[in-house]
């Protein structure tokens, strides 16, 4: 339990990335990805009986990875700034 801890405190992937494949997203491309899961969020929860759960998953996976490569962007910046400050 202990090390389990330890290691999600390391922001190391535990696992291979989903996304390891994609391309690099634009910051345009990224927000347009979170757009897109917003619009999946209202189709959802206020008209799900008009929800076309493939293309919810299409954008949710999108979304998903424009947030993952937000995620690793903010884990290099911290490393760099902590390498930068001798940490």
């Amino acid at each position: 339990m202990k090390q389990d801890i330890a290691q999600a405190a390391d922001f190391q992937p535990q696992k291979p990335d989903f996304f390891e494949d994609a391309q690099p997203l634009t910051s345009t491309e990224v927000a347009g990805e979170l757009g897109k899961a917003l619009a999946v969020c209202t189709r959802i929860y206020h008209h799900p009986d008009k929800a076309n759960t493939d293309n919810c998953e299409r954008s949710l996976r999108a979304a998903a990875h424009g947030i993952m490569q937000m995620w690793n962007d903010v884990q290099r910046i911290k490393q760099e700034r902590a390498r930068q400050l001798g940490r």
